[in-house]
């Protein structure tokens, strides 16, 4: 099979010729390709005189025209956009129910225009009669995001979208990141668990998890510890994932969580856990040490003060005990009190 490259050379050498037009746009669609201005501009030269092209073409001839519509709405060329939607309407419209590719593309251009009334118009026409067309939920949810209708309008259309298209990596991941974005920590967690599902392998599904449940438990006050841990656990398996290769997001977000777990939480009081706690946290700084070992310095030193303040050995990190610490406050009341009165 020619590759995309020799196709459009050839084509290049002879631009006119419609069987190597017919070629190259029918690899771009099989293969799902985006060479929008490409598919525009040999797509128009193919479509130039009609009649030629439907002989030459055959059926093919109307995928063209839809590949070619949609490419000049991206390259935003209304003459062609026009001539691609006038000829799909008289082949195709007036169909009782009407078509749901057509009204798909009028959808599309309704869009384009900035029309999204008429735009979800067409859309739920589509689902009318077909309520699990992914094409059509998946421009509602553009639509709705594009529009401008709201964070909870968004997940509500996404909600819809995973329900039907349960298998829909994207739509998942879209789902989780606007739960993040409301702080809905619980529910991105089980959107990113669906999708560890499909991948259980994919590191940074592992890493994402892990960065979900840290800020869920740094914006909590209850039940932060089993938080921490989870977050800990999540890092921890997304390096071992990415093996010898540098992860320094992961390696981050388990150096500040097990400076968390002693730190914030436990402090001072001994738990079974700190050993190993401590050990992740020595692991996750040698991986950051050696991830920036060779980079621009000031990058070198943002990462030695992050080591500085949350890598182990905790102890030197810990505040002083209670009685010196009153006992600072103390002294430096007492120094604020006399500077106050040797002002006056």
């Amino acid at each position: 099979m020619a590759s995309y490259a020799d196709l459009h050379a050839a084509v290049q050498a002879d631009p006119r010729s419609l069987p190597k037009i017919a070629a190259l746009l029918k690899l771009i669609r099989t293969q799902k390709l985006r060479q929008s201005q490409v598919v525009a501009t040999h797509g128009k030269t193919a479509l130039q005189d009609p009649r030629r092209a439907a002989r030459v073409l055959g059926d093919d001839v109307w995928a063209v025209y839809e590949q070619t519509l949609v490419a000049a709405l991206d390259v935003d060329d209304a003459p062609l956009r026009d001539a691609c939607q006038s000829a799909l309407l008289k082949r195709f419209g007036g169909a009782n129910p009407p078509s749901q590719r057509l009204e798909r593309l009028e959808g599309l251009v309704a869009e384009a225009a900035g029309d999204w009334e008429a735009a979800l118009q067409r859309y739920k026409g589509v689902l009318a009669q077909n309520p699990a067309n992914s094409t059509a939920l998946k421009r509602e949810v553009c639509v709705v995001e594009a529009k401008g209708a709201g964070r909870e309008a968004v997940i509500a259309a996404l909600t819809k979208l995973t329900a039907t298209c349960q298998s829909d990596r994207g739509a998942w991941q879209a789902l989780a990141e606007a739960h993040a974005a409301a702080y809905r920590f619980s529910d991105a967690i089980f959107c990113y668990e669906e999708l560890t599902l499909f991948d259980p392998t994919a590191q940074h599904y592992m890493r994402r998890l892990g960065e979900l449940y840290y800020s869920w438990a740094a914006s909590t006050t209850a039940k932060r510890e089993p938080l921490y841990r989870k977050a800990r656990v999540y890092f921890a398996k997304s390096l071992e994932l990415l093996g010898p290769k540098h992860n320094p997001r992961a390696a981050t977000g388990l150096l500040l969580t097990c400076s968390a777990i002693k730190l914030d939480v436990r402090g001072r009081k001994s738990d079974p856990d700190d050993e190993l706690n401590a050990a992740l946290g020595q692991l996750a700084a040698s991986k950051l040490k050696a991830a920036y070992a060779n980079v621009d310095p000031f990058l070198r030193e943002c990462n030695e003060k992050l080591l500085a303040a949350h890598a182990p050995p905790y102890a030197r990190l810990l505040p002083k005990k209670n009685e010196e610490t009153v006992s600072a406050t103390t002294a430096a009341v007492e120094k604020l009190v006399v500077d106050d009165i040797a002002q006056e």
